[in-house]
């Protein structure tokens, strides 16, 4: 199978993976009752907008978002189609396709400059299956067949736009390319306000492709060279976080968990984040906080701080040693989940969400694969085991998605999923919580 997998036309193949996964997305209607609503059918800018109504959109937020850019390709589909789910939906998964190409193509640069001994057929299958796992995982159902988070899929469009733009610009050195990798990251801050961290995903890059040398700050060095070059991206997020406050954003709230619960939560929300990853079984499309602001955290929660540091030392002990690649897709997994990880307070009304996850992936995939090029080179007896293995879950994967992505058909349908977990949530005689489908949306942050 690993073989086979060389001789692929990989991004073809991808492509065709994607689209017959997610191909039930194109049956499914609005989530009339879940955001929906407000951000597509309601929001009366999809529908009667002007040249001035377009400059007070991109200046100021909306329902305590910023997302004019991913409203404007609303707009566009609006005028095209109407309000036809069709096109809502068709243009997320399309969007989808094409953050998987170039994933692949990142990964596939990425591999071939830092692991040069490699052949072409070995990048070839190692860049697929990081980016196979990427495309058809479990838990980009929720960004993908949900229309209103396309600003998901849509700000890490503009995130890969700009990263395989920095890539061009660490070949060359042309200032363009540095200049249109700004403008990308600028788009991807349009379309959700978590691409604000765009400049700490250059600074992976730039680990990896081993900048970070050891030789004395001076001008002209590459250690200077690193760092002068950040410098406007640093700015330009300043400039977005100053943005955000003018705007009364209320990201920051007081009204929240003392920090030690912030840090347990944050280390449950990473290990669960790992577990969904592995094995993304029982997902649910809200995940409710164990406990209301001023109770007791439950005491399983201090098992986390264990586990992430046994999943560490594991990690390091075992396949790190000086290897660059996979703590390159650790920086791109934990970077892209950090604001969603209760460190900072934030008015949030769940614990994790699929959708936090979207980007992230792309880094574990790099892990999960480096760790099964590991097994297979090292442990020769693991082979007949490791093939049908990475087989049966890959297909798990996609056929998971598959039905996942048939339960986003309306609002009824998922009333049911998070009917379940509020049932679940009396039976181990948890605080009552309120459906958040129950009066309509609840706000996808």
């Amino acid at each position: 199978m690993i073989k086979s997998i060389g001789k692929l036309h990989s991004p073809l193949v991808l492509a065709l993976a994607v689209l017959i996964v997610f191909l039930p997305t194109l049956f499914n209607d609005f989530q009339r009752g879940w955001d929906d609503q407000w951000q597509v059918l309601d929001y009366e800018f999809v529908t009667n907008h002007s040249l001035s109504d377009l400059w007070y959109h991109f200046t100021h937020y909306h329902l305590g978002q910023y997302m004019p850019v991913n409203t404007v390709l609303y707009v566009i589909i609006y005028e095209t189609f109407g309000f036809n789910p069709v096109a809502f939906h068709a243009t997320s998964l399309l969007i989808h396709l094409a953050n998987t190409l170039l994933a692949y193509a990142i990964i596939y640069i990425t591999i071939k400059q830092t692991k040069p001994v490699w052949n072409a057929e070995r990048i070839r299958i190692f860049s697929f299956l990081a980016t196979l796992a990427f495309a058809i995982h479990p838990l980009q159902v929720e960004s993908v067949a949900w229309i209103s988070a396309s600003k998901i899929v849509l700000y890490s469009l503009f995130f890969l736009m700009g990263i395989r733009l920095y890539l061009n610009y660490l070949r060359t050195l042309n200032v363009w390319w540095l200049i249109g990798a700004a403008l990308c990251y600028l788009f991807a801050y349009g379309s959700k306000e978590q691409a604000i961290i765009f400049p700490l995903n250059l600074l992976a890059f730039d680990y990896v492709f081993d900048r970070f040398k050891k030789l004395k700050f001076s001008f002209g060095s590459l250690k200077s060279r690193v760092i002068v070059e950040k410098i406007p991206f640093f700015l330009i997020a300043l400039l977005l976080y100053a943005f955000s406050v003018s705007n009364n954003l209320g990201t920051f709230t007081t009204d929240t968990y003392p920090i030690y619960q912030r840090l347990l939560f944050s280390m449950s929300s990473f290990m669960e984040y790992l577990f969904r990853y592995i094995a993304p079984v029982k997902l649910y499309y809200f995940y409710f906080f164990p406990i209301e602001v001023g109770e007791a955290l439950p005491l399983y929660f201090w098992v986390y701080p264990v586990l992430v540091t046994i999943c560490i030392i594991f990690i390091r002990t075992n396949f790190v040693r000086n290897n660059r690649l996979v703590i390159f897709g650790f920086l791109l997994f934990v970077i892209n989940i950090v604001l969603v990880l209760h460190l900072i307070p934030m008015p949030r009304q769940m614990i994790t969400a699929d959708r936090y996850m979207y980007f992230s992936l792309i880094g574990l995939g790099v892990i999960v694969t480096w760790f099964i090029y590991y097994l297979y080179v090292r442990e020769r007896a693991w082979r007949k085991f490791l093939i049908p293995g990475l087989a049966v879950w890959l297909i798990f994967f996609g056929a998971h998605s598959f039905v996942r992505t048939t339960e986003w058909k309306d609002s009824d349908s998922i009333k049911k999923n998070v009917n379940e977990l509020i049932e679940k949530r009396k039976a181990e005689n948890k605080p009552a919580v309120d459906n958040p489908l129950q009066n309509g949306a609840y706000g996808e942050e």
